[in-house]
């Protein structure tokens, strides 16, 4: 029943929260840190962990797109935080698997069961912490909830450096299997389903340019995972290439995380970027800057100097992106996963354009290195994929012209 101007009910941010950090630990193992795993436990290639990637991803998109109509199949039976609920089980259960299962294969297994579990679960927890709440309270709410999970991924990283130096880094997945179950009562916090979101206030707080800003930062949020999905399994190796020592990979690599909660945090303070074209753009120019310094650096300073550019320009795609998706689709679930499933369509792309970088230079026989085939296929493939942005903005320019 719809409630009455003004009336509305939103969830404990405090238990979103607590829930978000503990899920997103598993985040940042088995997206960023997945193949450091692959690489130190089972002596993976580059070319065998971007296949990895793409398939984690793959399965990524599809539960994500599935997660909206799947939540309302199951309503008959689950509510939205019961559904919650059994997700971090089954999670607990697939990450004991590396300990009955020694085979490399595992690695396959509990990344695509975690990937289907994630994009199932994430877009609920985003309906959680939107609905009900609009404008200044929304963006405080994200902003908080921002924070949380990108610090909750870079920590995750930091804290398997000493699983990756003593030749242990699969216990890493184990550990998830604890702190699913530690994040079981946070749902105590939560209500049956997401508050209610009124639709008054809810078309109050948007302007005519947003739904245009969206279909941007649409288009900018794949390309933003697009080049993390070509990075993260890139890391082992750079980092090998480059001379650094196995303890301090992970916690070198989350340099670029902890500078995207530096930059989602500016965000959530700072309020001029709303509404505004320049932020979209600039969070591109930098994340595409970032990535070429990543794979191209020639000493350990270039590429912290690349990590920090790359995690800046991910922090303002990221936030816009999310705060344009839950304002416009009013908070639905079906809001929350089309967003998980963008991100997870640039996890498939990117592995697969570096991959391509890789291979196809030595096919055709051409004496280039792999970061730059990897460099060219990828910056080709963003600055082609990119264009449509630039489309809503031209329809803004117009739309401003009649106004006035």
């Amino acid at each position: 029943m719809p409630q009455p101007h003004g009336v509305h009910q939103h969830a404990s941010l405090g238990a979103i929260l607590a829930l978000t950090f503990l899920a997103s630990l598993g985040t940042g193992v088995l997206w960023s840190g997945l193949s450091f795993i692959a690489k130190h436990e089972f002596d993976y290639s580059p070319e065998a962990n971007f296949l990895l990637y793409i398939t984690t991803a793959v399965a990524y998109i599809i539960a994500a797109l599935a997660a909206g109509p799947l939540t309302r199949v199951l309503a008959r039976w689950l509510a939205p935080r019961a559904i919650l609920g059994l997700i971090l089980i089954v999670q607990a259960l697939v990450a004991l698997t590396p300990l009955v299962w020694e085979s490399h294969w595992v690695l396959w297994f509990v990344g695509c069961a975690t990937s289907v579990l994630a994009a199932t679960l994430w877009p609920i927890v985003e309906s959680y912490l939107t609905a009900g709440r609009h404008g200044k309270t929304m963006r405080s709410a994200m902003g908080w909830w921002n924070v949380t999970w990108t610090l909750a991924v870079a920590v995750a990283l930091v804290l398997m450096a000493p699983l990756i130096s003593e030749q242990h880094a699969v216990y890493a997945v184990v550990a998830l299997a604890p702190i699913s179950l530690i994040a079981l009562p946070t749902l105590i916090g939560l209500s049956r389903s997401p508050g209610n979101h009124d639709e008054t206030m809810w078309r109050e707080s948007i302007t005519p340019e947003y739904p245009l800003l969206l279909r941007s930062a649409r288009v900018l949020l794949p390309l933003g995972y697009l080049l993390i999905g070509a990075v993260s399994p890139l890391m082992p190796y750079r980092m090998e290439d480059l001379g650094v020592e196995a303890i301090s990979e992970t916690p070198m690599t989350a340099t670029w995380m902890f500078a995207r909660v530096i930059a989602l945090a500016i965000m959530w303070k700072v309020h001029f970027w709303h509404g505004r074209w320049g932020t979209l753009l600039f969070g591109g120019a930098v994340t595409i800057g970032g990535f070429a310094l990543i794979v191209a650096a020639p000493n350990v300073s270039m590429l912290v100097i690349g990590l920090v550019a790359f995690g800046i320009g991910q922090g303002v795609i990221y936030y816009a992106a999310l705060y344009y998706a839950m304002s416009v689709g009013a908070a639905a679930v079906d809001a929350g996963g089309m967003h998980e499933a963008l991100i997870g369509v640039g996890y498939a792309v990117g592995p697969a354009a570096a991959l391509v970088g890789l291979r196809v230079p030595a096919m055709m026989g051409l004496t280039v290195t792999g970061s730059a085939g990897i460099v060219a296929s990828v910056t080709v493939l963003v600055l082609v994929s990119s264009l449509p942005a630039v489309r809503p903005y031209r329809q803004a320019l117009k739309l401003r012209a009649n106004t006035f």
